[in-house]
């Protein structure tokens, strides 16, 4: 069967301009200005077509806290957010620790057929910290991405003998960067950061700092890139547009969202940060609406992913194409994602029509309610992926 998309904004890393794209197959076949003959067609006139959104960064609690968020009703939000592909973090119960667990996961996200799922185990058993797990079996059977999420890896032996493993590999370790010796100080983040940066720069392997939320942390970022060092980092789209001086709950996030000079670094700074993602964390209403110091970190996000992005670019005046950069084709290349994160002929077909005049539908799919935002920009109206509608805002 025969999809055409046509009359279509396109923005991404490849194709940029007004096209016509066919889908056949569950692949972009063509991108031209003609009208090839389609058994679907969408018209998507006063509408911007986009990649795929990948967010490498998602907490989706099953096993163990389904009452939190399951499989099924996190991938649903994730393409009502405008994501097609989704990196789902380990810290479950139990933990994503060994090929067992990891392959069940798998085979069972993928089996509701909505974003492509990509399970990053945990480095350490059951995310402790104190032994390695078996990497090089997770590695042979097609993980390559590694973190004990939430858990930074404070042993340094650990983490280095983990980086030598995995420098054959080109594998990634993902860290949660925080001393809590230095909790409510500047060096709670950057402390571990240079740390890593030093570890990456000895042995050659891959580094990828989460969310990174301090200006030590980002002048650190800036050196080891100036240096060629194999680290790269990432931001939440909360800390680009959330600060939280009035200690609500709701907005209870580690690391804790920045103050407004520090989220002005950031913003300046963007071009030094390669990868923008949601940090996706459902929680009940009942955990969330305890007193601050009791509520739990963690924001929901999936749901808004794209109009969070139209937020921050219409917010900061930053043209929506550098961002929609750092969510599509950025993630792709570091991650050495084949074949997503552009519109290009031979790629999947992870597409999203969206619509920059409208405002957040307001729905929310996740069972986390858990969103501090009254109103965003920007809807999502379609959410394709293989080359089939996986989300329809029109109905």
């Amino acid at each position: 069967m025969k999809m055409l998309i046509k009359n279509s904004k396109v923005i991404s890393h490849s194709t940029n301009g007004y096209f016509n794209i066919l889908i056949e197959d569950h692949l972009i076949r063509k991108i031209t200005t003609n009208i090839p003959e389609a058994d679907i067609v969408i018209d998507a006139s006063n509408l911007i077509t986009i990649p795929g959104i990948i967010d490498m960064h998602a907490h989706l609690r099953e096993p163990g806290y389904e009452y939190k968020e399951t499989l099924k009703t996190g991938l649903m939000a994730a393409v009502h957010g405008g994501v097609t592909t989704l990196g789902i973090m380990p810290n479950t119960n139990p933990s994503i620790d060994n090929l067992k667990i990891a392959n069940n996961i798998k085979t069972r996200a993928q089996a509701y057929n909505l974003a492509r799922p990509i399970i990053i185990p945990s480095l350490t058993k059951n995310r402790a910290g104190k032994e390695l797990n078996n990497i090089k079996l997770l590695i042979k059977n097609g993980y390559k991405f590694f973190s004990d999420d939430g858990n930074p890896i404070y042993d340094a032996k650990i983490m280095f003998e983990s980086l030598t493993i995995l420098k054959k590999f080109n594998g990634i370790i993902i860290n949660h960067c925080e001393d809590t010796r230095f909790k409510n100080t500047d060096l709670f983040e950057s402390l571990m950061v240079a740390r890593d940066v030093e570890l990456s720069k000895y042995t050659g392997a891959r580094v990828h700092i989460a969310h990174i939320s301090t200006s030590n942390t980002i002048d650190l970022i800036k050196y080891a890139k100036s240096e060629n060092i194999n680290i790269t980092c990432e931001v939440t789209f909360h800390h680009l547009l959330l600060t939280n001086r009035e200690k609500d709950p709701l907005k209870k996030i580690n690391p804790p969202l920045p103050d407004i000079q520090t989220q002005k670094k950031l913003i300046e700074n963007l071009e030094h940060i390669d990868i923008i993602v949601s940090d996706h964390a459902p929680h009940s209403f009942e955990e969330k609406n305890l007193e601050y110091e009791n509520a739990p970190n963690g924001i929901s996000g999936l749901d808004v992913f794209f109009p969070a992005l139209c937020s921050i670019s219409k917010k900061y005046n930053i043209d929506l194409e550098k961002l929609i950069e750092k969510v599509t084709y950025q993630p792709a290349k570091i991650f050495n994602l084949n074949n997503i994160g552009d519109i290009k002929e031979g790629y999947y077909a992870d597409i999203v029509l969206v619509d920059t005049n409208k405002t957040w539908d307001g729905k929310i799919f996740s069972k986390g309610k858990n969103l501090p935002y009254k109103q965003l920009h920007g809807k999502v109206i379609l959410t394709i992926v293989n080359g089939e509608i996986k989300y329809d805002g029109r109905k």
